[in-house]
């Protein structure tokens, strides 16, 4: 596997923002992790789940009324993902260890696999950010093109059009197939998956069975298995197309660079604080309701160069990077719209559709 580094030697962006940072949350004696509002947004959205879930198989809905509530449904637990888990197992949500842990395991019962995540994500992800080869957020694939280094197939001319239809499927794509695949294949793209204990090949297992018990076998005894299939599809249309979105909206747009790393040992010419920032791209910054449901997640950039500090603090944060960025002649990526993040993602992909150049 190849080494990837960083040139680290004049890091001076990054001690610079940290300090600026650090100041910030020392003068006004806060704590860099959640407080009273996290907690109030994560009791409301796991309630919703719930309320959502036993209606669907208790209440007599027509169908016409279930097919939207799984839709719903599944769009609440990615809120879940968004704001609790996604704190909880960047170890930002609490100062207490077992806080974290305990919420980090919110991402089992939406059916994934908290111990995989945190290698693909918080390690392999925030490490390699957007680097072809090593990202699995931008692995290759036969169906999608992510980047002008990765093999151009014909279906590619028109993945623009039928990638919502991937984004729809990839949660139970992930839950029922990628997750397994890690774990037997015991790698994540060309990175060994870290020795589990006893106790965490207990866990995947039970979380699994456990999935199958409350989101297959309980809704098929109850519904019947036409109707329960059906609120499943749709539940995970809910939940893939929503994830999907918001992790693309942040790295795979024209506003942002990518890099490749094949067998031979690479290093990136940035810092590794710089090549976050260029890397990544924050979209809907101004919009309230987009930081609440997204868990902060479309200040992208404040996340990347700090996830251990939780997603309530970015929009301030976010003014501070900005200084940092331009005193250092840095690029700052924030598209100002949703929709304008999700045009520029369109562009993007169908850009690498039309051209076949492998770069």
């Amino acid at each position: 596997m190849a080494k990837i580094t960083y040139n680290n030697k004049n890091a001076i962006f990054f001690a610079s923002l940290k300090k600026s940072v650090d100041s910030y949350f020392a003068q006004r004696g806060k704590k860099k992790t959640g407080n009273i509002h996290l907690y109030f947004k994560s009791v409301v959205l796991i309630a919703a789940a719930i309320v959502l879930y036993l209606m669907l198989l208790f209440t007599p809905l027509p169908v016409m009324v279930g097919i939207p509530a799984s839709i719903i449904f599944g769009f609440v637990l990615a809120c879940i993902g968004f704001n609790v888990m996604h704190d909880a197992n960047h170890g930002s949500y609490s100062s207490r260890k077992w806080v974290n842990h305990s919420l980090g395991l919110t991402l089992n019962a939406l059916g994934g696999n908290s111990f995989i995540w945190k290698q693909k994500h918080n390690i392999i992800h925030h490490t390699y950010t957007n680097i072809d080869g090593m990202d699995d957020d931008i692995a290759k694939s036969p169906f999608i093109r992510m980047c002008s280094t990765q093999r151009w197939a014909p279906a590619h001319k028109i993945q623009h059009l039928y990638t919502p239809l991937l984004y729809a499927f990839s949660s139970m794509i992930w839950v029922l197939y990628q997750d397994f695949e890690k774990y037997f294949k015991g790698k994540i793209v060309n990175t060994p998956l870290n020795k589990m204990s006893i106790a965490d090949h207990i866990i995947f297992w039970i979380s699994k069975i456990l999935y199958v018990l409350f989101y297959m076998a309980i809704p098929v005894a109850l519904l019947g298995w036409k109707l329960a299939l059906l609120y499943f599809v749709c539940m995970h249309i809910g939940l893939g197309f929503t994830l999907s979105i918001v992790f693309q909206l942040a790295h795979v747009v024209e506003e942002t660079e990518f890099t490749f790393v094949g067998e031979d040992d690479k290093q990136i010419e940035n810092e590794w604080a710089v090549h976050q920032v260029r890397t990544t791209s924050n979209f809907s910054p101004g919009s309230k309701i987009v930081s609440w449901f997204a868990g902060g997640l479309n200040y992208q950039i404040e996340h990347h160069l700090f996830p251990r500090i939780s997603h309530i603090h970015y929009p301030m944060l976010s003014k501070l990077v900005q200084e940092q960025c331009i005193a250092f002649q840095l690029p700052y990526n924030s598209i100002p719209t949703f929709m304008s993040a999700v045009n520029s993602h369109f562009r993007f992909i169908k850009m690498l559709g039309k051209n076949g150049k492998v770069l």
